[in-house]
């Protein structure tokens, strides 16, 4: 919206100076009217006054709160690219005070924003601040043509733009937004019950009541005659909570009757010329690329470039067999072909199982009803680049419900599956290595088992017998490599988040999987870190927040301080740092390229 403001210069004005001096005191009652000066308490809590700058939100809903902290209360939401004056920081500057467009005040987190323009001198090239009745947080830019002693009338032009900010979100009603990528909305409270429909991330579902535990909300979703029901840890919430009830057993919906195990339970086939697990005795660099239907060439390339020998890539079952018995073999024939040329070894993680495998489960999420069928493709997929692939990993982040769906979250039953495949790729080329699938770092939930945990009972079920490596994903969150988890509670280490738990911390996660490796006496095998790293971003992607705290720098330098680690413990194969050059969605914001860690691995000792 563009307004013009006319004849504003008194009469009596009629030289440069004076025409100046009115231009400044325009501009200053612009700045500062008297409400803004006086009207308005500016010393809250904990709060600076002599603050005055707009910021843009760089979060797709970002939570205001009645204080400086995550401890306090929800009152509104900011969607991505709206603007807002702040008038007031803590002294640690991590939270600002602003003004709502109703003239509400509350604190936002200094991560999720950009500064756009501070308080100025009429003087000054840079935006100025007009604050108005009806939108706080405008930009204006002030400017007049020249003023001199012949313009022939005694009056002034100054010529404002406004941009409006986008619409504060205020919630009147309780509401949860949901937090991953895609997230299961399901008939009842807990992952039991049948799923409904997915939603994407930053879903607002409006919260009718909670299950007896509190941890599941019964939830309004469009289309859906009867409530739905979401899992809360997976959603952030506004709105008055406070008015929600919870309710009886006796009105929650029956549980379905458990289904039954299907053929994976049934002995494993003999595991014929299967030579015992090498250990993988060797360190190496490694790095995931996005080469599946995309540039193998530009790929490897960038591989060379950093001087690394391993690439990662993920091969989805699904995709290569999407009829059974019909593998399409092109894209893996591609890549095998292109890093070959370039003397580049490959791992594929082989996940998703083909729908047609699994047809009375949703989804692709999880393994097949019979375990001899992906046991056959892993096999089918080491004969064919027998002597040209290096390493099979088996599996993803099993301990994780998304990509296990449809079985029970057993290690037991993931040993079955990597028993089966171990023989199956052995049988088809003894010199492939077998990494077995790592589990995500996490702590126990509805929806997941602890990592370590998980480990333990991989090793209670045989994992020394069937593996040459053990697949791991020491994430970082935003917390530097050389940090622990004992450094958190010792003290001696804080962070804005994520810092209560092992799984948050790179090292930790290293240390205490070699521990489990020791403890079950697999000593001479190494951990293959097939997943690690830092986002770095000032938008991070939803339920990636934490990625606003990792500078570019910070993120080079994280990365290199745990390459340099791995390779000096001794029990550490080939690390793949997550990833080279995805451009889209969360995993964009793990990428090294355009980045300083893309030089900066580089410079790594060889």
């Amino acid at each position: 919206m563009n307004f013009l403001i006319k004849n504003v210069s008194p009469m009596f004005l009629s030289n440069r100076a004076r025409n100046f001096a009115c231009l400044i005191l325009l501009t200053f009652l612009l700045l500062f009217p008297p409400q803004s000066l006086w009207a308005r308490n500016l010393n809250a809590p904990q709060a600076q006054s002599a603050i005055k700058f707009t910021v843009e939100i760089t979060a797709n809903r970002l939570n205001v709160r009645n204080g400086p902290s995550l401890e306090n209360s929800v009152i509104a939401k900011l969607t991505r690219a709206s603007l807002v004056d702040v008038i007031g920081q803590d002294d640690a500057e991590e939270w600002y005070l602003v003004q709502l467009e109703d003239g509400q005040e509350g604190w936002i987190a200094a991560a999720y924003t950009l500064r756009h323009a501070e308080s100025a001198s009429p003087a000054a090239s840079a935006p100025l601040l007009i604050p108005t009745a009806t939108a706080v947080a405008a930009k204006a830019v002030l400017s007049s043509s020249p003023i001199t002693d012949t313009t022939p009338a005694p009056t002034a032009t100054v010529t404002a733009t406004v941009t409006v900010p986008a619409p504060v979100v205020t919630v009147t009603t309780p509401t949860a937004y949901t937090t991953p990528p895609r997230m299961n909305i399901r008939r009842g409270p807990g992952t039991n019950y049948p799923v409904a429909t997915a939603v994407d991330s930053g879903t607002a579902l409006e919260i009718l009541a909670l299950n007896p535990g509190g941890d599941w909300y019964q939830v309004r979703l469009a289309g859906e005659a009867d409530p739905v029901w979401v899992y809360a840890a997976l959603t952030t919430t506004a709105g008055p909570m406070d008015t929600l009830t919870r309710l009886s057993e006796e009105e929650i919906p029956p549980a379905p009757a458990p289904a039954p195990v299907a053929a994976p339970v049934a002995a494993a086939p003999a595991i014929v010329n299967a030579p015992p697990p090498s250990g993988g005795g060797f360190f190496a660099y490694g790095i995931q690329v996005n080469a599946w239907q995309g540039d193998k060439g530009g790929s490897a390339a960038l591989v060379n470039e950093i001087g690394f020998t391993w690439a990662k890539q993920q091969l989805r079952w699904e995709f290569a067999e999407n009829e059974p018995g019909a593998i399409n073999w092109s894209e893996a024939d591609q890549i095998i072909d292109v890093m070959q040329g370039h003397n580049i070894q490959v791992l594929f993680s082989v996940v998703t199982a083909p729908q047609w495998s699994r047809p009375d489960k949703p989804g692709t999420g999880g393994p097949p009803n019979d375990f001899n069928l992906f046991a056959n493709f892993v096999g089918q997929l080491a004969g064919r680049y027998c002597g040209r692939l290096g390493a099979i990993e088996v599996w993803n982040e099993q301990n994780l419900q998304r990509e296990w769906e449809g079985f029970p979250l057993d290690p037991g039953m993931y040993m079955d599956l990597l028993r089966r495949s171990y023989g199956a790729i052995k049988g088809a080329c003894p010199s492939v290595l077998v990494i077995s699938g790592a589990p995500t770092p996490t702590g126990d939930s509805p929806v997941a088992i602890d990592d370590i945990t998980y480990l333990r009972g991989m090793y209670a079920n045989g994992l020394a017998r069937y593996s040459d490596g053990v697949g791991v994903h020491p994430s970082g969150y935003g917390n530097p490599a050389t940090v622990t988890f004992q450094d958190w509670q010792a003290g001696r280490y804080n962070a804005a988040s994520h810092v209560n738990h092992r799984s948050f911390y790179f090292r930790s996660t290293m240390e205490e999987s070699r521990q489990v490796m020791v403890a079950y006496g697999d000593v001479n095998k190494r951990l293959w870190p097939t997943e690690f790293g830092w986002a770095s971003t000032v938008s991070p992607y939803p339920g990636y927040e934490y990625a606003a705290y990792n500078s570019p720098s910070q993120q080079a330098q994280y990365i290199v301080d745990a390459y340099q680690m791995m390779r000096n413990w001794g029990y550490v194969a080939v690390p793949f740092l997550w990833n080279l050059n995805y451009n889209s969605g969360e995993m964009a914001q793990f990428s090294i390229m355009g980045k300083p860690a893309f030089e900066a691995l580089k410079g790594l000792p060889r």
